[in-house]
């Protein structure tokens, strides 16, 4: 990965931080409005989202199993077949997550960057058709694309932007 992409990556770490400073544990469930997801869900994907990138990269996933099932691809906000965690694990999981793939991202062989797309999604296959590709878009679009989700729920319950 390319030191352009770690840029956009740590930009992105830094709005989440932003967007996520002043949610209280209580807020953390609140859906001002049907299927908007609440900061919890988006919290906990983009956790799982650095497994996913770790794993893209050659590692083994590093959270549970029930994360990945409320949290993963697909899943559905506050379905809750699992407890959610506090907001401070899931903060914490995610900011490790992040250093974790920011430091791998380093090392990571151009070999593996240049696999075919491990995902079984047509669309994303097409248009990623690589490793590389696919794990560019998890850590900088996907990313960035939830953070807008997390800063439409903020002005849909009042709050001013941040940006």
């Amino acid at each position: 990965m390319n030191d352009t992409i770690r840029t956009l990556y740590a930009f992105n770490f830094a709005y989440c931080q932003s967007l996520f400073s002043d949610i209280s544990e209580e807020d953390m469930l609140e859906q001002p409005s049907p299927d908007i997801n609440p900061p919890a869900w988006l919290l906990g994907h983009l956790a799982i989202c650095t497994d996913y990138a770790l794993q893209m990269m050659g590692l083994d996933k590093r959270l549970p199993a029930e994360w990945h099932e409320e949290f993963g691809p697909r899943s559905q906000a506050l379905s809750q077949k699992h407890p959610y965690p506090s907001k401070q694990e899931m903060w914490d999981a995610y900011a490790a997550g992040h250093k974790a793939v920011e430091s791998v991202s380093r090392d990571v062989s151009p070999e593996t960057l240049q696999k075919p797309n491990p995902l079984p999604f047509r669309f994303l296959q097409e248009n990623l058709p690589t490793t590389g590709d696919l794990l560019g878009h998890l850590i900088t679009t996907h990313e960035a694309s939830h953070l807008g989700h997390l800063s439409n729920w903020r002005r849909q319950l009042g709050r001013k932007p941040l940006l």
